[in-house]
């Protein structure tokens, strides 16, 4: 299950489908007409609330204090996660007896079952219904159906009697005297489901437990509520509750079909849907079971696949951005010191070289904040897959010591086989508490590797590229060795528009022409490559970002042509209105564009020198400059609730890529981010001359 690809795909679709989603809703709530009186919601209704809540949930989020991220947001999820998981070993624990005869020459696997107690029977019986109550409330409390101040106390006290009503038996049964035709015994699998599950019961109330405390006075770091859980964090509970239905429905037909017992089952069931394919110790013997075999796997496999991809995507990532926004500030900070000192001054003013220093500033803020997340990913990814590999090793070499006199090495090979999924099946677990541990781990274990493998794509993935390109240049490609870095970016937009304006500058075209007229020879110099054949076409290489976009696109670019043909029926085809209006439509052909476009320097002082242009001078005299630029430091597009961590200095209003409501922090691309200020300073002019003319009139 190591495909570092598939859960893309999956998490995409399911992105694509919670935006359909909200769209609807918005759609639907816009055409919903406003009535005098108040009608009860409906369940539509509620659902399409949440899904616009969600969006403001996030952009707050966004910014929310690191430290409360985990007790908030994962520590929930973690409960949600491993919830279902912890009731399905309370069932394995209950459909089995604890203890197992063994007679002469026979393993503990295959020794026959002793009799429980009545009393141990009961509180087994009770935990589990215990804990499925427990385990609703949390489902129902994800779901706002059930008050949080009413669902988390009990979710957190059922679940702690469940783990105290298997911890009783469990320090009994080892004392517990056999039956006198018993000469020797060993405790049986589910014992140690059993275990397992009191350990997760008491792990997992005791972080719901810290969420109610850190949401309370003195505290208050957070609501007390799951409010800050989107609708598809609080999806994955419903995901993984599937995913163990599915694996119970497994063990339950094929322990029938196969004739093995159910927690033999659940082992089988669970190292075949993560595709690791040990094999050795249960295979299908019956045409029957290799029949349903076929359809099993398939759906197995596609919904561990939507947790796999769930859980990265909602957990890690959403944390890693949490990581990007803390680094994002503390090199914000150093940036913008180090600029300060550069020019000698408190604040920063709007001279050119200001501007630039501070242009500069930030693209070397993004450069150091990228690099900085792909290897802190990269090694907390690999930290954990070293944990999780030595760790179970460990575990395997006490477990397996005695039944296959296992040595160290030999578990750490089997861990590491196991891990990347490659199940030869010369090994595999055979004592009784090897292989609950074996499931447990499993499900753990094969989701860290996987994220492992995707976070290599951004670092040591490019290494080996970037090292067979420069190998292949010098050996068997040596015609490319001159002139390898210039062609391998000729097919980037970027790297195109600047040696573009490069040429340009060389011949003397520029900064002698108006800006206007470099962008239009920029854009005429590039429609020429492409007809040459010198760069392939942009439109038909590059996906711009789906239909939606390019609907966006379509109807902003109508807008600008229509803006343009009425200023020029007025004669003032070059003013401010006319050219914020051929602006607006060529940022719009690079919305959705993968990877973001991120603009030159001359780009953002054109556009600088336009926001900043007042309705009197339209800039054709060639006063403007780069002061008053209020459109740029307004936050026109504030992202919420700014992080405590951002000291006073960074705080302040005078920066523009710098500041909190500049590019830099925005979860809108460069494009997004100046297009959505040209179209405020484009509406701005707008009503300015509607206003003259009523006036004149």
């Amino acid at each position: 299950m190591n495909d570092p690809g598939l859960e893309d795909k999956i998490q995409d679709t399911a992105t694509h489908v919670t935006q359909d989603l909200r769209d609807r809703a918005g759609s639907n709530s816009s055409r919903k007409p406003q009535t005098e009186y108040a009608h009860p919601k409906s369940a539509g209704d509620a659902f399409r609330e949440e899904l616009q809540v969600d969006d403001e949930e996030e952009e707050i989020g966004y910014f929310a204090p690191q430290r409360w991220w985990f007790t908030s947001t994962a520590f929930p999820l973690v409960a949600g996660t491993f919830g279902p998981l912890a009731n399905l070993f309370s069932v394995c624990a209950l459909v089995q007896t604890w203890r197992v005869k063994i007679s002469g020459g026979e393993s503990e696997t295959q020794g026959q079952q002793i009799s429980d107690p009545h009393w141990l029977i009961g509180l087994n019986a009770a935990s589990l219904i215990l804990a499925l109550l427990a385990n609703v409330l949390l489902l129902f409390n994800f779901a706002h159906r059930v008050r949080y101040i009413i669902a988390q106390p009990l979710t957190i006290s059922l679940w702690y009697l469940s783990s105290l009503l298997l911890i009783i038996p469990l320090a009994l049964t080892p004392s517990i005297t056999p039956p006198s035709n018993v000469s020797q015994h060993a405790l049986s699998q589910s014992y140690y489901y059993a275990l397992l599950s009191a350990i997760l019961y008491g792990i997992l109330s005791t972080l719901l437990l810290l969420h109610l405390i850190f949401s309370l006075k003195p505290f208050s770091a957070y609501p007390a509520s799951f409010a800050t859980l989107t609708i598809p964090q609080r999806t994955l509970m419903l995901q993984t509750i599937s995913f163990t239905l599915y694996l119970a429905l497994g063990a339950g037909i094929f322990s029938a079909l196969e004739g093995w017992e159910f927690c033999d089952g659940v082992y089988w069931a669970d190292y075949t849907l993560l595709t690791i394919g040990l094999g050795s110790d249960f295979p299908l013997q019956t045409s029957a079971g290799r029949g349903v075999l076929i359809p099993y796997t398939g759906g197995g496999i596609l919904l561990i696949g939507i947790v796999i991809g769930s859980v990265r995507g909602l957990v890690l990532e959403r944390g890693g951005v949490k990581m990007l926004h803390r680094q994002l500030a503390k090199e914000r900070d150093r940036g913008i010191k180090k600029v300060k000192k550069r020019l000698g001054m408190e604040t920063r003013g709007d001279s050119d070289e200001a501007l630039k220093a501070e242009f500069d500033v930030m693209r070397q803020v993004l450069r150091r904040t990228e690099i900085s997340r792909k290897y802190s990913s990269l090694g907390i990814s690999f930290l954990v897959f070293l944990v999780v590999w030595f760790l179970g090793a460990m575990v395997f070499f006490f477990s397996e010591a005695d039944s296959q006199n296992w040595k160290y090495g030999t578990s750490l090979y089997f861990t590491y086989t196991t891990l990347l999924t490659i199940g030869y099946g010369d090994l595999y677990p055979e004592s009784n508490s090897g292989k609950p541990f074996f499931v447990l781990w499993t499900l753990i274990a094969v989701p860290s590797v996987t994220i492992l493998i995707s976070n290599m794509g951004d670092t040591v993935v490019a290494w080996v590229q970037k090292g067979t390109m420069w190998l292949g240049q010098r050996t068997i490609l040596p015609e490319r060795s001159l002139r390898s870095d210039k062609d391998t970016r000729i097919n980037s937009t970027d790297s195109r528009r600047t040696r573009i304006r490069t040429r340009l500058r060389q011949k003397g075209f520029w900064p002698l022409k108006s800006p206007e007229s470099v962008e239009k020879a920029v854009h005429s110099e590039e429609a020429r490559e492409v007809d040459e054949g010198a760069v392939p076409d942009p439109s038909r290489t590059q996906a711009n970002g789906g239909g939606k976009n390019q609907e966006i696109r379509g109807d902003i670019e109508k807008l600008g042509d229509a803006v343009e043909t009425v200023e020029a029926e007025r004669g003032q085809g070059g003013g401010i209105a006319a050219r914020l209006a051929r602006e607006i439509k060529l940022v719009s052909q690079d919305l959705g564009k993968q990877p973001p476009k991120e603009y030159e320097w001359e780009d953002w002082k054109r556009w600088m020198r336009l926001l900043s242009v007042s309705n009197e001078d339209d800039g054709r005299n060639g006063r403007s400059g780069l002061g008053g630029l209020k459109s740029l430091k307004s936050p026109t597009r504030s992202m919420g609730t700014r992080s405590p961590s951002h000291s006073d200095a960074s705080r302040s209003n005078g920066w523009i890529w710098l500041g909190d409501d500049g590019p830099l922090f925005s979860q809108e691309s460069e494009a997004e981010w100046i297009l959505g200020k040209l179209c405020d300073r484009l509406e701005q002019v707008l009503m300015n001359e509607v206003l003259n003319a009523r006036t004149a009139h």
